[in-house]
């Protein structure tokens, strides 16, 4: 993984914490459950794909 997937994956990240503090209670579904879904497995993949790179490939 270099800097590019890491800085496309923040911004990612960051893109569906703003529709989920900007969304009210009336948010559809379908657009609520892939902003969880990048907000919650987002960071789990990019720090799996970090230890991956760094800690297997050794």
């Amino acid at each position: 993984m270099d800097r590019t997937d890491f800085f496309l994956g923040l911004i990612v990240v960051l893109l569906a914490a703003q529709v989920y503090e900007t969304g009210d209670g009336h948010t559809p579904i379908f657009i609520v459950l892939p902003v969880m879904a990048i907000l919650y497995l987002g960071p789990v993949y990019l720090v799996g794909a970090v230890l991956i790179e760094n800690v297997v490939d050794s």
